[in-house]
């Protein structure tokens, strides 16, 4: 609407400008010391040197405007370096697991029964061990292990941890692969969906990011099996 209006207003000036020269200089009875032919040549001198300094403003306002673009876009990619140059990236996978597997320092074990978690803890007992051993053939019982290796150029910092909605903060560092020890009742369910979203920030702070992963746990007779869902690349959120 401002550049219709600077356009119309533009036209008006082009066409009043002569109108006015013509009724208020060259049309009026106003004794001058000099004529009009004289006065011609010393408005349109006095004119063109009004529009070439229009003409060098309005250069030097479109060269400023041009400027500034380049050093916000020089701005915006120096910062989308810097990001990428702390960007986590979160690799992730799943196995059936047995009383032999190792918890590292940053692992966590989760007690789920029916699907719902009821508690999270940072080791195994021996009484964990030795019930994984035992149920290793019972169907009900699952034993996997979920792990969360980080590929990125930085740590993964702030970050949640979602199992089915029940939410655990860890931080993984580059090249760290933490692991997610899931020990799951059936009860009586033969098919349970789970969902594991992981949220984070990179070191800096930079960006935020999210990822998720869908897949069922099924037990059919006395076979186990897993059945992969959607899994969605880590975006910016």
């Amino acid at each position: 609407m401002r550049k219709v209006l600077r356009i119309v207003l533009g036209i008006a000036s082009v066409i009043a400008v002569p109108i006015f020269i013509d009724f208020f200089v060259f049309g009026n009875a106003f004794p001058s010391n000099i004529d009009n032919q004289a006065w011609a040549g010393f408005l349109g001198s006095y004119l063109g040197g009004i529009a070439t300094l229009v003409a060098v403003f309005i250069t030097i306002s479109d060269n400023n405007k041009k400027i500034e673009i380049q050093r916000q876009s020089e701005k915006e990619q120096l910062a989308e370096q810097k990001k990428y140059a702390v960007r986590p990236y979160l690799d992730t996978r799943y196995m059936f697991f047995n009383e032999e597997s190792k918890i590292g320092i940053n692992d966590r074990v989760f007690d789920l029964k029916a699907g719902m978690v009821e508690k999270v803890r940072y080791n195994f007992t021996s009484t964990d061990k030795q019930c994984i051993k035992m149920r290793q053939s019972v169907p009900n019982y699952i034993y996997l292990k979920y792990m969360i290796r980080n590929i990125g150029a930085g740590s993964a910092v702030d970050m949640k941890v979602s199992v089915n909605d029940f939410s655990e903060k860890i931080s993984i560092a580059k090249d760290e692969t933490v692991t997610l020890f899931l020990l799951i009742s059936m009860e009586k369910e033969e098919n349970i969906p789970f969902k594991i979203i992981l949220d984070y920030w990179d070191v800096e702070k930079r960006a935020h990011y999210n990822q998720t992963e869908n897949f069922n746990i099924c037990v059919n007779g006395t076979k186990q099996t897993i059945v992969p869902k959607e899994k969605t690349l880590p975006i910016e959120i």
